[in-house]
């Protein structure tokens, strides 16, 4: 009475002949009257013991052992064996079987969300990044822009301070801009400027750029770009600026710039150079260094470089008068 009273499905079996000696009401219900039958033709309908059945393990081991059985109707089984003893000293199995499948289903789904959710916040965390980047570069170009240009320098400036090590900056003026867009269109003219982009990235290689992979490069604003040049010494600083200059002069024969050779358009830049801290011992000072080297190019002829004036020795402070 206690076990048909149980909703489980129990059935007692004889491991040896895997016959079946019990059956509750719920088994019974399930599989019908099984009674001295093997379990395994009449409940799962093979001719040998099941696969997945553990019941020589329990009776080797005498602990209860369980295995989840997945049906072919996408049902699920929990099936538990545990080993008895009967008074006249036979060993029996009492197997029980419990139905999981809306708990699988529940797991399963539970998975699905969980799957799904991970692959949202990875869309967001991907979203959040690019919105994070684009707030700090520059649309046309690539490049980074003003705003964190100014703010990489600041940082970079203080490691060169506490370091002890140089620190250079380029300020690159495209000549005569303003003629491209008025003879060949903004169009040719956005393309020049993409161009010198993808000549000052330090991501592009030494195949394409001319930059490091720890340069920093922006687009300062309208034509005008910047280029700083960690661990950088004065003659470094120039003689990258020489590079940068010479290859301006070939991106004309880009199949992108074709426009420029009809009629022949010369592309040009100016180079200002400041070293830090030989032209200014601050930020601020290094910028305005290197912009004010610019205009000293331009005003030579353009399409060369020029270097920053040193910056002018701290006032000296008088020492306190001593009274002999």
């Amino acid at each position: 009475m206690l076990l048909n009273s149980q909703p489980l499905i129990i059935t007692v079996i004889d491991p040896l002949t895997h016959t079946v000696i019990f059956q509750n009401d719920s088994s019974r219900k399930k599989f019908g009257d099984i009674s001295n039958a093997t379990c395994h033709e009449k409940i799962a309908g093979c001719s040998t013991p099941c696969s997945f059945c553990r019941m020589p393990e329990t009776v080797e081991t005498g602990r209860p052992s369980s295995n989840e059985v997945p049906l072919p109707n996408d049902e699920h089984l929990l099936v538990q064996w545990a080993k008895v003893e009967t008074t006249t000293g036979a060993t029996h199995i009492v197997e029980t079987i419990t139905d999981i499948t809306s708990l699988k289903r529940q797991q399963q789904e539970t998975e699905r969300l969980v799957t799904k959710l991970s692959a949202t916040n990875r869309d967001l965390i991907q979203a959040n990044q690019l919105l994070q980047d684009q707030s700090v570069r520059d649309s046309l170009t690539g490049l980074y822009n003003h705003s964190h240009f100014e703010q990489t320098l600041v940082h970079l400036c203080a490691l060169a301070l506490r370091s002890m090590r140089p620190l250079s900056l380029l300020f690159v003026d495209l000549d005569n801009f303003k003629q491209i867009n008025d003879m060949y269109g903004h169009t040719t003219g956005d393309q020049v400027l993409r161009e010198i982009g993808w000549l000052l990235d330090s991501q592009q290689g030494p195949s394409r750029g001319i930059a490091r992979a720890s340069d920093f490069a922006a687009r300062y604003g309208g034509e005008e770009f910047a280029l700083i040049l960690p661990d950088t010494s004065m003659d470094g600083a120039l003689s990258a600026a020489e590079r940068l200059r010479h290859r301006v002069t070939t991106l004309t024969m880009l199949p992108e710039l074709s426009a420029l050779t009809m009629p022949s358009f010369a592309l040009t830049c100016s180079v200002g150079v400041a070293s830090f801290p030989i032209h200014a011992d601050n930020p601020t000072d290094l910028v305005n260094a290197a912009d004010t080297a610019v205009y000293a190019a331009k005003r030579a002829g353009k399409n060369r470089v020029r270097m920053a004036a040193p910056a002018p020795p701290p006032p000296s402070v008088p020492g306190p008068l001593v009274r002999s």
